[in-house]
């Protein structure tokens, strides 16, 4: 079996990957960087796009990156703005400290979490570098996505460490969001301004002051004395 049927990557595989696309991902981690201090004029800046092809991962749509990873459906899915917004704030207050070290800029949050999942990318499939998505994991296939996470999951490296918390937990936050109100939740005003995806998705028929069957006692008894 191969490094990747065995649910590990080796270092000599990890290296042939990043000596492919050197040249690429030479400043990467100052791009990141940069977007931490920065509010970039860009649309989908690479820590959004990798957010996004995160969500689309967990819960594909019918948006541009489900249908670039080659699984999507006919409806929306993970992908929304505030969807995506809500995962990168959680992202950002559950490891606001530095989760790479110096040689990745010292980077917290979902930048750090981009960062890292966009060099497993790179290793997983060199091609991502080019891609309609400025980040190379959103250019990845379903497959290869979940190749990432399974060699974020099995690397020995983090083991004891916050990073690999974190990383065990972005599957699980990505779905939470998805599935929550906050693709139509308003923060300012503290309430839903229209049906939230996540209600499409389960079926639910949303908040209700009671059920006309469920008024008064079973058999007509409306009292009931002690």
């Amino acid at each position: 079996m191969n490094d990747a049927q065995h649910g590990y990557w080796s270092r000599r595989r990890f290296l042939a990957g990043m000596a492919a696309t050197t040249a690429a991902l030479i400043g990467t981690a100052g791009v990141f960087a940069r977007e931490v201090n920065a509010n970039p004029l860009s649309e989908t800046p690479p820590v959004r796009d990798t957010i996004n092809g995160v969500l689309a991962f967990v819960v594909p749509g019918n948006d541009p990156y489900s249908h670039q990873q080659g699984m999507w459906t006919d409806r929306p899915g993970g992908v929304t703005v505030e969807t995506a917004k809500s995962l990168e704030r959680t992202l950002d207050q559950a490891s606001p400290v530095p989760l790479l070290g110096p040689a990745a800029g010292n980077l917290p949050g979902a930048a750090a979490i981009a960062l890292l999942l966009n060099t497993f990318g790179v290793t997983a499939d060199p091609r991502s570098v080019s891609g309609p998505f400025a980040a190379p994991f959103a250019n990845l296939s379903h497959a290869a996505k979940a190749q990432v996470f399974e060699w974020l999951d099995t690397d020995p490296r983090f083991e004891g460490l916050v990073l690999k918390f974190v990383v065990n937990a972005i599957p699980t936050l990505a779905a939470f969001a998805a599935f929550s109100e906050v693709s139509a939740y308003d923060r300012a005003r503290r309430e839903v301004t229209g049906r939230p995806v996540g209600w499409e998705l389960s079926r639910y028929a949303g908040p209700s002051d009671g059920w006309d069957e469920f008024l008064g006692y079973y058999g007509g008894i409306d009292e009931v004395e002690g």
